[in-house]
C-alpha cells in the first residue's frame, strides 16, 4: 500500500496552523497572568485546537481529495500527523519561551507549583498511607528537581495524547463503507 502525497501535506498544513494558535492561545494566558499549565480554560482551548485541526483535514481529504471516501487508516494517519505537528511546533515554541524569552520562568513556574502544594497540603496529607509528613515533603522536593527538559516533554505529550484520543473517534464518524 503506497501512501498518497496529499496525506501528509494536509496533515502537515492543518498541524502547522494549529501549532501556531495553540502558540497564540499560550501567549494570550500567559501574559494575562493566568498561568496556562495550571488553567483549566486553557488545556480546554487546547482540545479545541486540537480537535478541530485533527478534525478539519480528515474531512479536507474525504471531501476534496478521495472522491467522499474516508478509510480508517487514512483519517488515522491525516491526525497523526496533523496533531504531532501541532505538539512538535508548541514543544519547540515553549522550549525558545522558556529558554529565551521568559528567562525566570523557571522560578516562577516552581513557585507556583509550591504555593499550590502548600495550599492543597492537608489534602496531600490525608491521602498518604504512611509517614504523611514525610511523603509530602518528598512532594515538595520533587518540585525543586524539575527541569526544563522534563517541562517540555510534559507539554508534548500533553497535547499528544489529546490528539491520540480525538483521532480515532473523528476518524470513525468520518469514515465510509466501501460499496458493495
Amino acid at each position: 500500500m503506497k501512501v498518497r502525497p496529499i496525506i501528509p501535506r494536509i496533515g502537515a498544513r492543518y498541524g502547522a496552523v494549529g501549532g501556531v494558535l495553540a502558540i497564540i492561545a499560550y501567549l494570550t494566558f500567559f501574559y494575562l497572568d493566568q498561568q496556562p499549565w495550571r488553567n483549566l480554560i486553557s488545556f480546554l482551548l487546547d482540545a479545541v485546537i486540537i480537535g478541530f485541526f485533527c478534525f478539519l483535514p480528515i474531512k479536507e481529504f474525504k471531501r476534496d481529495h478521495n472522491n467522499g471516501e474516508l478509510r480508517f487508516y487514512h483519517g488515522m494517519t491525516i491526525g497523526f500527523i496533523s496533531y504531532l505537528m501541532i505538539g512538535f511546533l508548541f514543544s519547540l515554541f515553549y522550549a525558545i519561551f522558556i529558554n529565551w524569552i521568559e528567562p525566570g520562568f523557571m522560578d516562577m513556574y516552581k513557585q507556583v507549583q509550591h504555593e499550590d502544594m502548600m495550599a492543597m497540603k492537608d489534602m496531600i496529607m490525608s491521602r498518604a498511607k504512611e509517614n504523611p509528613e514525610e511523603f509530602f515533603q518528598q512532594q515538595l522536593d520533587s518540585i525543586a528537581v524539575i527541569t526544563k527538559s522534563q517541562l517540555i516533554l510534559d507539554v508534548f505529550l500533553k497535547k499528544a495524547l489529546i490528539g491520540l484520543f480525538l483521532t480515532p473517534i473523528f476518524s470513525i464518524v468520518l469514515r465510509t463503507n466501501k460499496a458493495q
